[in-house]
């Protein structure tokens, strides 16, 4: 054979060669291709392993959207890897105030918000929160809370109430009262005015003891009521205040504060503690990332807005002698908690002893058997 035609030969079993390399190269990337292709289907579909509902009342303009939307759910598929999603209604599209608890417990809905006045309409754990200065401020409820008494209260709900409690969060503050009949200075200043109160039994004793005649109105009926002057003011926070523009009929506004306003986010302990523990890890996770969030969202939530209110209304701030007469009167408010069992007086007692200056008013709810 010459040596032109075994090069030739040579050159053509190369070429083959490589050709059937290619192409067997082509035919392993396309098994591949389509192996990996699968995997990921089958990751993808565990996405929604598990969906859990979410309902509240309130609306994207307040700060449990951000808590729920930009800080709850996306943790919550973060730590359990896309396996487990939240689908969160707003505005009362699932629930409202006063029924979200009863849907939760009923497996309606698997999580729900509720402030604590509304939720202690089914369980008394968490009125305690809401008794009057009880806090000396936002920083102090939210220090107590981390420390020690969330999990002791988590506790008592879980023995208790059947019921597993995701987060105790703040709701834009302190309460403040709002009035149209003046500056008003002291509760001497209060006697014999109509307050709009809520249903809570600590709202109405709170305003009574400031003298007030505390008159409950349905939210939804509160504005008309200020504005016709059936009761001359209300006692809310001030965010509220402004988000609703009860600036137009309340003008005055004595920085009192008072009445803390926290939310509780639950879920119904046996829907919990049905869930796989990769899913019950995740949430109690994510649960515990939020709290530590929430008091910073709603300090912003808080100055966004009340500014545009700074204009609107006459602001009093009491001096010291007349916080002193606030503080005083509303002691007197406890004695209808104790009486009807909202709160535990040990317990109540070591949530003050652990706040500076409070001293005065311990021994005042002392002395009248209120601790």
């Amino acid at each position: 054979m010459k040596e032109a035609e075994t090069q030739n030969m040579r050159s053509n079993y190369h070429e083959y060669t490589q050709n059937k390399s290619g192409r067997l190269g082509k035919r392993l990337t396309a098994v591949l291709i389509a192996g990996s292709f699968m995997l990921f289907s089958s990751m993808g579909a565990q996405a929604a392993e598990i969906t859990l509902t979410v309902g509240t009342s309130w609306n994207d303009k307040f700060p449990m959207k951000a808590m729920l939307q930009d800080v709850l759910k996306p943790k919550l598929e973060e730590l359990s890897e896309g396996r487990l999603s939240l689908e969160i209604h707003m505005a009362k599209s699932l629930c409202s105030e006063n029924t979200c608890v009863e849907q939760v417990k009923f497996g309606q809905t698997d999580i729900g918000t509720a402030s604590v006045s509304n939720y202690g309409g089914f369980h008394k754990t968490y009125e305690i929160l809401t008794l009057p200065y009880l806090f000396n401020s936002d920083a102090d409820a939210e220090r107590v809370l981390e420390s020690f008494l969330f999990d002791e209260l988590d506790q008592i709900s879980i023995a208790r109430d059947k019921m597993k409690v995701l987060a105790i969060v703040p709701l834009l503050g302190f309460r403040h009262l709002q009035t149209n009949v003046g500056e008003i200075k002291t509760p001497s200043d209060l006697k014999g005015v109509k307050i709009r109160v809520t249903k809570s039994p600590l709202d109405g004793a709170l305003l009574r003891a400031w003298g007030a005649v505390a008159t409950p109105i349905p939210w939804a009926e509160t504005y008309d009521a200020v504005q016709q002057k059936v009761v001359r003011g209300l006692y809310i926070q001030n965010p509220v205040h402004a988000m609703m523009k009860f600036h137009e009929v309340s003008e005055h506004v004595t920085l009192t504060g008072g009445a803390w306003t926290p939310m509780v986010i639950f879920m119904d302990l046996k829907r919990f503690n049905g869930l796989p523990d990769w899913a019950r890890k995740a949430i109690d996770t994510a649960a515990s990332d939020l709290r530590s969030k929430a008091f910073k969202i709603d300090a912003e939530y808080m100055v966004n807005m009340g500014a545009e209110n700074t204009a609107r209304v006459n602001y009093y701030q009491p001096t010291d002698k007349e916080m002193e007469q606030w503080r005083s009167a509303a002691t007197r408010s406890w004695l209808v908690g104790n009486k009807l069992k909202l709160y535990d007086r040990a317990l109540a007692r070591r949530i003050l002893e652990t706040q500076d200056g409070l001293g005065s008013m311990i021994e005042e709810l002392k002395k009248i058997g209120a601790l």
